[in-house]
This record gives C-alpha cells, structure tokens and sequence, in this order.
C-alpha cells in the first residue's frame, strides 16, 4: 500500500506539472497571436467554458494526489487493541 502511496504521489505531481506547463504554453501563445487583450478575454472571470476545462485538465494530478494523501493516512492510521479497551 505504501508503493501506491508513492506512485500516485509522483504521478500527481508530474501531471500537475505537465499540465501547467501546457496551460503557461497555451496563454504563451495566445499573448504572441493576440498580445495583452487576448489573454485578458481568456482569464476573464466570465469565461467560464476557460475555467471549466482548466479544471477538466487538472483534475486528475489532484486527485490522485488527495488519493495519495488517504492511503498515506489510512496506513498510519492504527486500529487499538481491543484487550487494553
């Protein structure tokens, strides 16, 4: 359990990583074909459709980084011995 632990904590981190970077390329690109303004429209608070898709892209790195964290919880988590009870 401690190995998925881990493994779902790296691959969290690295599609977080990815996927900002991709993110980061795509408003690159739209300040080099639209300049200032074209990012402006895409960050606006009312675009949603923008929003939701950031959310979409990001989803899975988080969670499987909250995934991460409850297995990490579950295994540090020790059942008491029911004959000190």
């Amino acid at each position: 359990m401690k190995t998925w632990a881990t493994i779902l904590k790296l691959i969290g981190y690295i599609w977080c990583l990815l996927t900002g970077l991709f993110i980061l390329v795509g408003y690159g690109g739209v300040w080099m074909s639209e300049g200032f303004s074209g990012v402006q429209r895409l960050l606006s608070p009312f675009n949603i459709s923008n929003w939701i898709i950031t959310i979409i892209t990001l989803a899975p790195g988080i969670v499987s980084l909250i995934l991460a964290a409850k297995i990490k919880q579950k295994l540090n988590y020790s059942i008491p011995d029911i004959g000190k009870l």
